[in-house]
């Protein structure tokens, strides 16, 4: 199945900001779940197997949701005549929306479109193009309440609004859009919906916050980005990881994600990842211990994602402190025990000797001096 990029509001119309609405009433956009598409053989209208084998993975998708939409938009080839061609995609369109209502779909949530030969999505020159060209796309789809969220981003010491990129996520949706020259963005958002809003900016450390929206209460609020500053310790708050090891859960995706923008609005900017773990009330383990060496295989861990997606090996370095910084030395919350089970990173001094790439335990004398250069 091929799915589309899900985005907020894929139909709704922009304005620009001097076109503004003066209240922030909600309005009804289309909100598109899915899409997929199935192909028929030459002049037949009958589903295939693999076709409805397709539409089942669709539908059990939204099974449990009996308030979505399905938009049936059938086409044809160009081979025959236009009237000829517009009866084929009929027949495909009811075909497909037979099987739906078969599966206890209601007729009410049920559109089609026939467009016979009229919307090519492949050239009508070859048969490879011709059979592209013999599909019905089915879109799930359901109307949902939006309004206008508008925000800014700055300077966190300065105030000034800075030029950004904004990205939108929710649980199920992900939008994107820019500053103006004064720092301030608009984009509809979903009503009653919690949602996260991340901003980054060139020469400033990512900031993200997490709110959930409600018309009545109009979303205007700032932004405020660090700069970049050498020798800062930036910690990463939501890495999670599997207990006792290196591997990261599901959930730290968009952390991930943050970094990894980061580094790309910052092309000429290295960085170090520092690992920590969560040993309170205990000595300063030994580097060659099992959990001095967790430490590190967490910080190289992030450095392995950021190698995988493009950021030159040149650029990054890696090094574990196990517990001897941890936030909390006495920890006895949980809440304190994950900040001292934490991945940090520091831009460093202009010629400082970093921790080696090539193994992962360095000698205790340079760990201290690099815990020191992190401390200060």
């Amino acid at each position: 199945m091929k799915s589309t990029l899900i985005i907020f509001g894929l139909l709704y119309s922009m304005f620009a900001y001097s076109q503004a609405p003066e209240t922030n009433l909600p309005f009804d956009s289309l909100w598109i779940w899915e899409e997929a598409s199935v192909y028929f053989e030459f002049g037949e209208s009958q589903l295939s197997t693999e076709s409805t084998s397709i539409l089942a993975d669709l539908q059990k998708q939204f099974a449990h949701r009996p308030e979505v939409n399905y938009l049936i938009q059938a086409h044809t080839d160009a081979i025959g005549s236009d009237a000829a061609n517009i009866r084929l995609s009929v027949d495909r369109a009811q075909e497909v929306a037979a099987w739906l209502r078969a599966q206890g779909i209601d007729s009410t949530h049920i559109r089609i479109e026939s467009f016979g030969e009229s919307r090519p999505q492949a050239s009508n020159d070859t048969e490879t193009g011709r059979q592209y060209n013999r599909r019905a796309s089915i879109r799930v789809q359901e109307l949902r309440s939006m309004f206008w969220m508008e925000g800014k981003v700055v300077d966190l010491g300065t105030g000034v609004g800075l030029p950004a990129e904004v990205l939108i996520r929710s649980r199920e949706k992900l939008d994107s859009t820019t500053t103006n020259d004064m720092g301030v963005f608009r984009i509809p958002v979903p009503n009653n919906t919690v949602i996260g809003i991340e901003a980054y900016a060139p020469g400033y450390f990512f900031g993200n916050e997490m709110l959930k929206t409600d018309h009545r209460k109009p979303l205007d609020f700032q932004i405020k980005l660090p700069r970049v500053k050498v020798g800062e310790v930036i910690p990463l708050h939501h890495f999670y990881f599997v207990g006792d090891q290196d591997i990261l859960l599901p959930r730290s995706e968009p952390e991930l994600y943050r970094l990894l923008r980061f580094m790309q609005i910052n092309p000429d900017l290295p960085i170090e990842i520092a690992g920590h773990i969560n040993l309170p009330d205990q000595e300063p383990v030994g580097l060659s211990t099992w959990n001095y060496l967790l430490s590190v295989r967490r910080a190289k861990r992030i450095y392995n994602y950021l190698v995988a997606q493009g950021i030159h090996p040149d650029r990054l370095s890696y090094i574990g402190f196990g517990n001897w910084n941890m936030r909390f030395p006495n920890a006895s919350t949980e809440q304190q025990q994950e900040m001292n089970r934490r991945v940090e990173i520091r831009v460093p001094v202009k010629g400082e000797i970093l921790s080696s790439q090539d193994t992962l335990m360095p000698d205790a004398d340079f760990l201290k001096r690099r815990l020191q250069e992190w401390k200060d």
